[in-house]
């Protein structure tokens, strides 16, 4: 049994398919509210969840950290919707002269989103754990306590610090001065 995503990645490519189904039931649900939120439809988020993790799992052997399985999930996931929104067809107009300060947003909200992963990737697996249960897949504090068999205050403490870290991280990515963290 694995623990880590470093350990599932690392039996996923020694042949084990349920290292990969531990893998899919610990981020199908973040996943889910991930896609939801960008496509706006369940079914659809549903369908491009299955053909995230259907081209994660065909291309495992080229994901470089395998601690890092998160947030190349997410960039996957990404693209996957990325396709999907292009795909669909237009049911509304734009305003040509809305599309330059919208195209400037979305580069914006996708360089933010890619170092909100890789912060969310640097953190330990405890912190990573609970951070992913609450923020991308909407779990109360008390759903992630059951879930993951600790106290409630163990859960709430590590939600803290692992925002306080996450914090500090992308103070950095901006540079932003430095933040006092309480560990």
């Amino acid at each position: 049994m694995c623990e880590t995503d470093e350990q599932c990645v690392g039996r996923c490519l020694e042949g084990s398919a349920e290292a990969y189904r531990r893998l899919v039931a610990r981020y199908e649900g973040p996943l889910l509210a991930y896609l939801a939120g960008r496509l706006g439809n369940h079914s659809e988020a549903v369908e491009a969840a299955q053909e995230t993790f259907v081209r994660a799992y065909f291309a495992l052997d080229k994901l470089k950290r395998r601690g890092a399985f998160f947030s190349w999930l997410m960039g996957i996931a990404r693209r996957v919707s990325s396709e999907a929104i292009r795909a669909a067809p237009r049911r509304r107009t734009v305003d040509p002269s809305a599309l330059e300060s919208v195209e400037a947003g979305s580069e914006a909200a996708a360089e933010s989103e890619a170092a909100l992963m890789a912060a969310v990737d640097e953190l330990p697996e405890k912190y990573r754990q609970v951070i992913v249960m609450r923020f991308f897949g909407g779990a109360s504090c008390p759903d992630i306590s059951r879930a993951l068999g600790i106290p409630l205050g163990t859960v709430t403490k590590r939600l803290s610090r692992a925002y306080a870290r996450l914090r500090e991280s992308l103070r950095h990515d901006v540079g932003q001065p430095d933040a006092e963290v309480r560990r």
